[in-house]
């Protein structure tokens, strides 16, 4: 076998790190499968990135056996599928190959460069591109590709020519495999796939044969790095397409002043203040309100439709709760509360029910609810910014457990009975999603989530 020169390590590095991060959440958010390993993944995956960026010795092999330990889970999680399994298992010998490699330690007399070699080919063909024929449901194709991988594998660890000829065998199964499966489904992968596979057969006859072929940095650079590209894109589309689940959330925060927080929630002030793009004129928040909002940046705003079908004035509580109109970037509805406890202090409560619609949400993925909160935080910032710019409101002792309003309260019962013209969807959604205030259960501590 021969050497890889600066550009090709980087190059592996380069694919190796891309499979790390990327390639177990895509994989399994595209089967709706491991939500919790999903969330916690980039604790396991982070450390492995940057000990690529190390040179190799204990400390950059120590960084990886987080992600060893983590990959060990995944054909856990993937066990009721014989093919998912498969490729799952795929993963912890990638990351033990990548766990040697970054210690500097011959694994079963291994030199460094086919160790590496070892974690980018059973990260992408043995996982990513397994995966994927999973998620086809092809049934004859899905036998060649998993036995190519294996076979590849056997020819790493025969070594010398018996191993080279066993490894241009594995080629030929696992392209075969791949090409049958892809061919009715995607035109652009069947090309790319003839280009980058057509490139692996080469190299592997030429070992066994006088033919022309790439060296190994070229192929790092072509094969390697085309093939990585192609299977996050194909991961990226199946986890785009994928049935959106519902998430529910629910955040509370303390505030200072009940008569200004709940002024500056029915104003939409609070809105304007967290960031929302929100028209002056937008009347205040009543049953039926069908109000625009648009989160973003310049010519980069995305409108945020929304219908207001549930407002609560009391004395001690103040609630809003609009469902999102078409053209949203969700579906779902948000409930939020300024209630003035028996204690005397206040607190600003929102509860969210979503699921993605648009694109830029359903790739947005597990950064979304992280979005959310930072959101609900800075509207907990206005309103207490409200409050500190309230006249009067300063240095005015025993004035939180005070009664805030004399004027005529707007009970639930009322609010909907105003929201005739709502809608039935409308007004059902508020009902489905969140009880009345009376019977609901105590708010949650500051700063939680459900």
């Amino acid at each position: 076998m021969d050497r890889l020169n600066g550009s090709g390590w980087a190059g592996l590095y380069a694919v190796v790190a891309l499979c790390v991060l990327t390639f177990v959440p895509l994989g399994l958010g595209a089967l709706g499968r491991g939500r919790r390993l999903v969330r916690w993944w980039p604790v396991a995956a982070v450390p492995a990135v940057i000990a690529l960026l190390l040179s190799r010795g204990p400390l950059a092999g120590l960084l990886c056996v987080p992600y060893l330990l983590a990959t060990l889970v995944v054909p856990v999680v993937l066990r009721r599928d014989r093919l998912a399994a498969f490729a799952a298992a795929c993963l912890p010998v990638a990351a033990a190959g990548l766990v040697a490699e970054r210690a500097g330690y011959a694994l079963l007399g291994f030199p460094p460069g086919v160790l590496g070699l070892t974690a980018a080919h059973f990260h992408v063909a043995g996982f990513g591109a397994l995966l994927l024929l999973s998620l086809t449901r092809a049934r004859v194709p899905r036998l060649f590709a998993p036995a190519g991988v294996a076979v590849v594998g056997l020819g790493f660890l025969i070594g010398e020519r018996p191993g080279d000829m066993v490894e241009l065998v594995g080629a030929g199964l696992l392209t075969a495999g791949l090409w049958l499966a892809i061919a009715p489904r995607s035109k652009w992968l069947l090309a790319l796939s003839l280009v980058t596979m057509t490139l692996a057969v080469l190299y592997a006859a030429g070992q066994v044969f006088h033919i022309p072929h790439l060296n190994l940095t070229w192929m790092v650079l072509t094969h390697g790095v085309l093939n990585a590209a192609a299977v996050l894109t194909a991961l990226v589309v199946a986890w785009v397409r994928r049935e959106q689940p519902w998430s529910e959330h629910r955040w509370a925060h303390r505030v200072d002043d009940f008569e200004a927080a709940s002024a500056a929630l029915l104003t939409w002030e609070m809105h304007r203040r967290a960031g929302a793009w929100v028209e002056r004129d937008t009347p205040p928040a009543e049953v039926g309100l069908r109000m625009l909002s648009r989160l973003g940046f310049g010519r980069f705003r995305v409108p945020e439709p929304c219908e207001v079908t549930e407002v609560v004035r009391e004395p001690d509580l103040t609630v809003m709760h609009y469902v999102a109109s078409e053209g949203h970037t969700f579906e779902g509805d948000e409930r939020f509360t300024v209630v003035q406890r028996a204690d005397g202090t206040v607190w600003f409560e929102v509860a969210v029910r979503s699921r993605p619609v648009l694109l830029i949400a359903r790739i947005a993925g597990p950064v979304v609810p992280v979005v959310q909160r930072l959101f609900i935080a800075r509207c907990a910032a206005a309103l207490r910014h409200r409050s500190e710019g309230k006249p009067g409101s300063e240095g005015k002792p025993g004035s939180e457990g005070k009664p805030r309003s004399k004027e005529e309260p707007r009970t639930t019962a009322t609010a909907r009975a105003m929201a005739a013209g709502a809608g039935p969807e409308a007004r059902d959604a508020g009902r489905r999603a969140y009880p009345d205030p009376a019977g609901s259960p105590a708010p949650p501590a500051a700063g939680t989530r459900s």
